[in-house]
């Protein structure tokens, strides 16, 4: 080793073939190590990274096909990248700096590899520098390398602004630029650089550069500066960018809840608004790669938690139930007569009657497995008007017909007559009169304050049933001690009906 420094700036095969014959010497005494002594292998596995050390060199000084061998042998050298730098041979030939092969790609990778270890800001000018010199088109994704983090701002901002004047300007050097910007507290640069491209091209950027937002330090999430800024400003923009990286595999699912909840500074038990706003637009972009069902319940069980606890969100949703219906499938029409029976109550909070409807929305949409829901709405008390529309949703979507009418006809009798038009068709349709019709007759019967409300909905139910059976059939359902005066009217249609069609 010592004797192929002689040749280590000279930029031949020599050192390396030397260097290589005693990195094979070294490391098959490693591997036979049973006969040493702990200091003889303590002192082989030094002799062994120094070789590495120096094989790394070696390729980082040659622009040849191995230069890329440069980084297995550093990183065996178990030499940290600031001391990589340090080795380095900084000095410019000729008027001009040159960097080899097997350095950059060394570096480049390096700093991919979120390694924990912040270079100083010196070493971080000199990178930046390289980078512009060899390869100009990576210096906006070097700067978002967290290595690079002690960078002097002026320093950064400097390179971007020569890649603009050189003709490198894309959207990932202006959002590289907006960033900067905030660390130099600069935000009217970094509006007017924010502002420079559409929110898609902007969200393409990060697509192309997720540590523009999103950066990992020992092993954890952390949102970036400029996504706790997005966050205040366009939060839209942050949630469609999150989006475009897990569709395109940046980021996982997990990893994307774990980032809303620690951007929003909510522990592993609270849900902010902004992740609820994230699931529903996944569920608008239909991924393929989202278990549709697991997306439901977190969205239902937040709207439910909220509901029953009467919270607010802690920011304005994004997007309203209406945005929801008319931009996903999965958000399907509220059924009419929920809208009658929410109207008998007034929610204290718009926010409130928002999650009620984002709920029953996606309780009639097309998608949803109500089964699965049903063992988390205890929750949601039926003495609320809001519990109560979804659980006689749910009870609806399971066919349980009969006892919804129950229900309706004791809380809300004028949601009973819409309820029964829209769900008691074709092979439902007997019950209009096998049960809303006796059971009518029965509460009217006992009078009430609801005497009115019965007697509207029985007129309306005869109406109805008079147009559907024979004149035969229609007497054998009418009670047999009913007023025959009042039935009449309703025999006498439904005996001329024919004559009429």
């Amino acid at each position: 080793i010592d004797y192929s420094n002689t040749y280590k700036t000279v930029k031949t095969q020599s050192c390396i073939h030397l260097l290589s014959e005693a990195h094979l010497l070294v490391r098959a005494a490693l591997m036979d190590a049973s006969q040493l002594e702990p200091g003889e292998k303590a002192e082989l596995l030094e002799a062994f990274k120094e070789s590495c050390g120096h094989l790394g060199d070696c390729y980082s000084r040659l622009d040849s096909q191995h230069s890329h061998l440069t980084l297995p042998y550093y990183k065996m050298s178990g030499l940290s990248m600031a001391e990589v730098l340090a080795r380095m041979d900084w000095t410019v030939e000729d008027g001009l700096q040159k960097y080899e092969r097997g350095l950059i790609f060394y570096i480049n990778h390096s700093l991919y590899e979120n390694l924990d270890e912040e270079l100083s800001e010196e070493l971080a000018a000199k990178v930046v520098q390289m980078f512009y010199v060899a390869e100009p088109k990576q210096v906006p994704h070097i700067l978002c390398s967290p290595s690079m983090k002690n960078i002097n701002p002026l320093t950064a901002m400097s390179y971007l602004r020569k890649l603009d004047t050189s003709g490198f300007s894309s959207i990932l050097v202006t959002l590289t630029k907006a960033a900067v910007a905030l660390k130099m507290g600069d935000l009217d640069m970094h509006r007017n650089e924010m502002k420079s491209h559409s929110e898609m091209k902007l969200v393409c950027g990060f697509i192309l550069e997720p540590r523009l937002l999103i950066q990992q330090r020992k092993g954890q999430i952390v949102p970036t500066e400029l996504a706790f800024h997005l966050k205040e400003t366009q939060p839209g923009l942050l949630v469609a960018s999150v989006l475009g990286l897990q569709k395109n595999n940046k980021i996982g699912i997990e990893e994307a809840d774990s980032f809303f909840k620690m951007l929003c500074a909510k522990d592993e038990d609270t849900t902010p608004q902004l992740l609820v706003d994230f699931w529903e637009a996944q569920l608008v972009a239909c991924l393929p790669d989202v278990v549709l069902q697991e997306l439901f319940f977190k969205l239902t069980s937040q709207y439910i938690w909220r509901l029953s606890k009467r919270q607010p969100p802690d920011t304005t949703p994004l997007r309203t139930s209406e945005d929801l219906i008319n931009a996903c499938s999965h958000y399907g029409l509220i059924y009419p007569w929920v809208h009658i029976l929410i109207s008998s109550d007034s929610l204290a909070d718009k926010n409130y009657t928002e999650d009620l409807s984002k709920l029953q929305s996606l309780i009639c949409g097309p998608s949803f497995d109500i089964a699965s829901i049903i063992p988390f709405l205890e929750p949601l008390s039926e003495d609320t008007i809001a519990g109560l529309s979804v659980h006689v949703l749910c009870r609806t979507r399971l066919k349980e017909y009969e006892q919804c009418i129950d229900i309706l006809l004791e809380r809300c009798p004028e949601a009973v007559i819409p309820y029964a038009n829209h769900e008691l068709k074709e092979e439902n349709r007997t019950l209009w009169w096998k049960k809303l019709l006796p059971e009518l007759c029965r509460r009217i019967k006992c009078g009430g304050e609801k005497y009115q409300l019965y007697l509207s909905s029985l007129k309306e139910t005869l109406s109805i049933i008079a147009v559907e059976l024979e004149l035969k059939d229609f007497m054998n359902v009418l009670p047999e001690d009913g007023t025959a005066a009042f039935f009449l009217p309703y025999l006498l249609y439904c005996s001329r009906k024919k004559s009429l069609t």
